[in-house]
């Protein structure tokens, strides 16, 4: 057996300095086919049945850049619709098209397929640092929330694909997507009648190449919560432009007036802005990991401080990490792959000597420069939050 020479060990790597501040040290407990493993657990809501409906993910305790499937967020406004078996569903594609089609998911399988690594973000996580950044509440807690962010491999076909067979005219601006989940938002105007959830996509989106009709995530056909048999993948939007339980796909000439667009998902000062202008794209945002948010005391000596960083707009370029709140900013090592919707890992090697309060930040660019504000942009719905958010340790 090969030995070890600890002289010819680079100081960075040495055991000694920093043990105990790794998750990965972490008591091991469960079990997988009798191997001992780390128990992860999301934040769940259930219905009256105990089946669960939402899921928040654990993103402070990820390792890599894929979500498992059973941690994947899942968020829906109205109650999770009846099961659809794939040998039932069916898609119709009509409107502003030459040759409306309905499509069975053994015909739209026969399209060529695509898979697309994307992070999904809800417009809605992290609404609750809105207050925190006005001192109108407490920090929330990442670690013990979770989060509604998450990532995962796709697997389907182009939405263009099916466009072009269905066939394209110059009149063919918008493409509705409509859902199987029917219901009433808790704030829609009396009298409002069930509607089945949709949203309409302007024609340059749909026919991206990257925005698909997934029947598969992570290698596994779509488990009936994350949108099965079929949902609308949008990479790089917020994640309510990815309808689940895909069914109908409407092709308008205007922009079709879904409810969740301009009465929920919008930037606006109030529901009487008349400058609302519709939420698309994620903002550019990293987060620490290592050290969590729930982290106060730590030893002097050399730490990874480590996290995630994506955009909407672009693939990663830069992470800067600080250590002294904002005053002076240190380049992270990114790791590869650097995907154009998907986020990335990166980490920076801090070296501790100095006792005391130490204020940790993160900072991120995307490749068509937009970084990340010390600001949110503040809107009446408290969508996007993408702000620098600090964490401050002791070290002692």
């Amino acid at each position: 057996m090969a030995t070890v020479n600890e002289g010819a060990v680079p100081d960075f790597l040495r055991m000694d300095q920093a043990v105990g501040s790794d998750p990965a040290n972490a008591k091991k407990t469960g079990s997988w086919h009798g191997w001992p493993t780390k128990d992860i657990t999301p934040v769940t809501l259930s219905d009256n049945e105990g089946r669960t409906v939402r899921i928040r993910t654990p993103v402070m305790d990820l390792e890599g850049l894929i979500t498992p499937t059973d941690l994947h967020y899942t968020v829906q406004h109205f109650a999770v619709p009846p099961v659809v078996e794939s040998a039932a569903w069916e898609l119709q594609v009509y409107g502003e098209v030459k040759a409306p089609l309905t499509l069975n998911f053994a015909q739209l399988r026969r399209f060529p397929g695509r898979s697309v690594r994307t992070v999904m973000e809800c417009s809605g996580s992290d609404a609750t640092f809105f207050e925190y950044f006005k001192g109108e509440g407490p920090k929330p807690s990442r670690t013990q929330e979770g989060m509604i962010l998450s990532a995962s491999e796709w697997t389907g076909v182009p939405l263009a694909a099916v466009l072009h067979e269905a066939g394209l005219t110059a009149k063919s601006l918008f493409v509705r997507a409509e859902g199987n989940d029917r219901g009433v938002p808790n704030t829609a105007a009396p009298g409002t009648k069930p509607f089945y959830y949709d949203k309409g996509l302007p024609i340059e989106k749909a026919l991206h190449p990257d925005t698909i009709l997934a029947w598969a995530q992570n290698g596994q056909l779509l488990e009936h919560l994350h949108g099965a048999p079929v949902r609308l993948l949008v990479p790089g939007w917020s994640g309510n432009w990815s309808v689940k339980w895909l069914n109908k796909l409407e092709v308008l000439e205007r922009e079709p007036d879904c409810w969740y667009h301009y009465q929920f998902y919008y930037y606006g000062d109030s529901p009487d802005d008349p400058n609302k202008e519709l939420i698309t794209t994620i903002g550019v945002k990293s987060i620490i990991t290592q050290p969590n948010d729930d982290t106060e005391q730590m030893s002097p000596g050399v730490h990874m401080i480590r996290g995630y960083a994506w955009s909407g707009a672009g693939a990663i370029a830069q992470v800067e990490v600080s250590v002294d709140g904002g005053e002076s900013w240190h380049a992270a090592h990114i790791e590869q792959p650097r995907e154009r919707f998907m986020w990335v890992r990166w980490s920076y090697r801090w070296d501790v000597r100095q006792r005391g309060t130490h204020h940790l930040m993160s900072r991120a660019t995307d490749e068509v420069g937009r970084v990340q504000s010390h600001e949110p942009r503040y809107n009446h719905m408290r969508k996007n939050f993408s702000a620098i958010v600090g964490y401050k340790v002791s070290v002692g």
